[in-house]
């Protein structure tokens, strides 16, 4: 193809024609609205028609209106027109022109090439448009759709439209991250096909269709996922219609998630229900107050609780319903109201108006609450708890207060004495003082216990009435009490109080018609020197009191550093005692018994010693008291009858001799009736005869209470063994027990051999006379204690069976008993070795 006709008209024609020329092009470019042209390929027109110059000449160029288009378009118009003109085909391009004025208006470009019979060019046949207002038109619409599509594909809400058979025609990109879809898996889809049936078959009413054209409010619905969950939306929707016939165009939606919404607000709900569940089942109600703390709310828990009507309460404060507006629960509620702190299960007296008389106990917690950082009131819970404060207060007296005399117990007592000490002054002495009843015992067993009551509250009331209302008076249990009392002057102080406490308790007094006199022993530690804590002071008055009952009782004794060593060497033999048996301590020793005429050994008594590693060697007289008092005296006795039984056996197997074995008991094992079955078991574990195995028990044992020892004793005999009284003469001495029981035999106290003076032969006659009254009950007759040759003379002298003594033989260790009996068993009796085998 030739040239094309946007060269510049320069190259052609020059002159001024050419100035001509441009100019009508000029005010063509600044002014014609239309230009209809046709031109060859090189430019040259060959008409040009405008409404504002007519037909114009042919000698016009297009060159000259290319030459006013703006700089900025002019090389893509070039480029536009040149490719049609070289390619032979019609083009339409829009570009600016610059007018004479600078201004710029906006032109169309159309034109098709115009053919030869021989298929080639042979002009272009155009307009030029001015399309200015279209243009901005334009403009304007393609800026308010790209807003409104950056609107719709970067909000967070879900914009969507829908035609009028209500399926998808567009569907924004949040769509994509609220319900999983892809706009383009909506588009063409029915839009109800995802919503939930119960949303649509609830209420069909509200399907957005249904609302005209006007804007309809937020309706919360279930919108299918992808994953085809169900997740919960809240949308905003128009129909649009036609503005003629009202007929439905489609329907604009904007809509947002709401699942955490909705599940915020059914949590709300289930914890208001819950919380209106709980005020009426619960024990407690709820309260608020305003800024001056006047209570503006009541919930209807305490008409359940208190039969108090809320409003009734309305406008009143704390204090108005205080019993006791000193009481430390209200004083803490308060003093926090006012620091503006919570508080927390404070319990405070209340009592109403209307009711004053009742006094009520309120446990309440309470804190403050604010709006926007204003202090708006406080609010809390309150409960009635006066049966659990009077409970509580029942059983604190319970546990510091003695049930019989209302005196407190030994807990409260500890309590007070160690406050007492250290809160006391530095130069005034305190003194505890441990009383306990000398015979209380004999009140109960011959009065009865109602009676012991009795008199266990006088005393009560008497040591009250002898110290000040300072001092404290506490009953520990049993027949025993405690004063503390305070002592100006020490020991002195102290002792004028003891004097006033055994004169007070000597009186007599009338107890169910009998008159009672109850003296006391008193035991007294003095603070600080005797003891520095309530336990030491305790211990050291228990330990004086130990002292004053071996004095004889209804006196009083201080406390003193021997009798403190005394009661802690007495503590560490207790502590060596209960491990005697499993540490092997304890041992059996063996003296034969001898009888008198032949000197033939009949048997060994059984008699318990103790080496102890710490202690040493103990005496029986010792030890045995203490395992009575501690309770150890039945495992002991045990122990004691299976290894003489045991041991008994094996000599008589070993001697082919009958050898009597006696054992000893005390009062304990008789009153604690674990003797027979004791006794049963040795004999059967040893395999020792009976008749073989005599128990010796004390004349004040057997007294202590006859009726259990007849029964008792009745029953052992029934085993077939014998019975015997140990150490007769130092008891009741009564002959009348001697046929009460079934005795085998007597065995003479060897305070009945002992002469104060050389001529003083009394008791041996009182023993003569014994022995002869003893073998006309039927009984044998055993004297002990025989030391001496002279002692061996006078029994002689008298009808005595057998004897017992160092005399014959110290008490022996099994081996060396062994060897003895062998010795004997061998020359056949003791004959001419009496006192060569102590």
């Amino acid at each position: 193809m030739g040239k094309s006709f946007v060269l510049s008209p320069e190259s052609k024609v020059t002159g001024t024609s050419l100035e001509a020329r441009r100019a009508v092009m000029r005010q063509l470019a600044d002014q014609a609205r239309i230009v209809v042209w046709e031109a060859r390929p090189d430019g040259t027109c060959v008409y040009v028609s405008s409404a504002i110059a007519g037909r114009l000449a042919k000698s016009l160029d297009l060159s000259h209106w290319y030459a006013c288009i703006h700089p900025d378009d002019s090389k893509r118009v070039a480029e536009c027109v040149n490719d049609a003109c070289r390619e032979g085909m019609e083009y339409q391009v829009e570009y600016r022109i610059l007018r004479s004025d600078g201004t710029v208006r906006w032109m169309s470009e159309t034109a098709a090439p115009k053919l030869t019979a021989q298929g080639k060019i042979d002009v272009f046949v155009g307009t030029f448009v001015d399309v200015s207002d279209s243009h901005e038109t334009r403009v304007r619409l393609a800026h308010s759709e790209m807003e409104h599509r950056l609107l719709t594909e970067n909000a967070c809400d879900m914009i969507s439209h829908s035609d009028a058979n209500d399926v998808y025609v567009y569907a924004s990109p949040s769509h994509k991250d609220t319900l999983g879809y892809d706009p383009q898996e909506l588009i063409g889809t029915p839009l109800y096909a995802y919503i939930h049936p119960d949303d649509l078959a609830g209420d069909t009413a509200r399907r957005p269709g249904k609302a005209g054209g006007k804007r309809r409010g937020l309706v919360n619905i279930r919108f299918r996922h992808k994953d085809g969950s169900w997740v919960w939306i809240a949308a905003s929707t128009r129909t649009l219609r036609d503005p003629q016939t009202g007929a439905k165009l489609g329907m604009v939606s904007v809509a947002r998630e709401i699942t955490a919404q909705m599940e915020a607000e059914r949590e709300l709900a289930r914890r208001e229900e819950r919380f209106r569940s709980l005020t009426s089942l619960s024990s407690d109600w709820y309260w608020e107050t305003d800024p001056q703390l006047r209570f503006t709310f009541f919930s209807e828990g305490i008409y359940n609780k208190l039969r108090v009507r809320p409003e009734q309460l309305l406008g009143s404060h704390f204090e108005d319903h205080a019993h006791d507006s000193h009481a430390p629960g209200l004083l803490v509620c308060l003093e926090s109201i006012r620091a503006r702190r919570p508080f927390h299960d404070v319990i405070f007296p209340a009592a109403s108006d209307t009711e004053p008389e009742i006094v009520r106990f309120l446990r309440i917690s309470g804190e403050p609450f604010s709006e926007n950082g204003q202090f708006c009131g406080y609010r809390g819970v309150s409960r009635d708890v006066t049966r659990e404060v009077r409970t509580a207060k029942a059983l604190e007296r319970l546990a510091t207060r003695d049930i019989l005399t209302e005196l407190p117990n030994r807990a409260l007592l500890q309590t007070q004495l160690r406050q007492r000490l250290e809160q006391r002054e530095s130069d005034v002495s305190h003194a505890v003082f441990f009383i306990d009843l000398d015979d209380f015992k004999e009140v109960n067993d011959s009065l009865g216990h109602a009676a012991g009551d009795l008199l266990l509250k006088e005393i009560a009331v008497r040591l009250n009435q002898c110290v000040r209302p300072d001092d404290t008076v506490a009953r520990l249990g049993g027949d025993e009490f405690v004063v503390v009392a305070e002592c100006p002057r020490a020991d002195a102080s102290a002792a004028r109080l003891a004097e006033k406490l055994c004169k007070a308790l000597d009186q007599p007094m009338l107890i169910e018609g009998h008159e009672v006199k109850a003296s006391a022993s008193i035991g007294i530690s003095m603070h600080p020197q005797d003891g520095n804590t309530s336990e030491s002071l305790l211990q050291s008055a228990d330990t004086a009191l130990y002292r004053a009952k071996a004095l004889g009782g209804n006196t009083f004794c201080f406390f003193t550093a021997e009798m403190g060593e005394a009661s802690r060497s007495r503590m560490l033999m207790q502590s060596a005692l209960r491990h005697a048996i499993a540490r092997n301590e304890l041992q059996v020793y063996y003296q034969p018994r001898v009888h008198l005429k032949t000197f033939e050994v009949t048997g060994v008594e059984a008699l318990l010693r103790w080496a102890s590693p710490e202690l040493g060697p103990v005496s029986p007289s010792e030890f045995i008291p203490l395992a009575e008092e501690i309770g150890l005296i039945d495992e002991i006795g045990d122990w004691v009858l299976r290894q003489a039984t045991m041991q008994a056996q094996q000599w008589n197997v070993l001697f082919d001799k009958p050898l009597k074995i006696s054992v000893n008991l005390s009062a304990r094992q008789i009153r604690t009736r674990k003797l027979l079955a004791s006794v049963a078991a040795a004999l059967q574990d040893s395999g020792l005869p009976a008749q073989q195995l005599e128990l010796e028990l004390t004349e004040s044992a057997l007294m202590e209470d006859a009726d259990v020892a007849a029964e008792l004793l009745a029953a052992l005999k029934a085993l077939g063994l014998r019975l015997s009284v140990d150490d007769f003469g130092t008891g009741y001495s009564s002959l009348a027990y001697l046929c009460r029981f079934p005795l085998d035999s007597l065995k003479l106290d060897r305070s009945f051999l002992l002469q104060v003076q050389p001529d003083d032969i009394g008791r041996w006659k009182l023993a003569e006379a014994v022995i002869n009254l003893a073998h006309t009950l039927g009984l044998s007759v055993v004297a002990e204690g025989v030391e001496s040759a002279e002692h061996l003379a006078f029994l002689r002298t008298t009808s005595c069976d057998e004897i017992q003594g160092t005399c014959i033989s110290e008490p022996l260790p099994r081996h060396l008993a062994e060897k003895l009996l062998q010795g004997v068993f061998a020359s056949g009796s003791l004959s001419g070795i009496s006192g060569t085998t102590r």
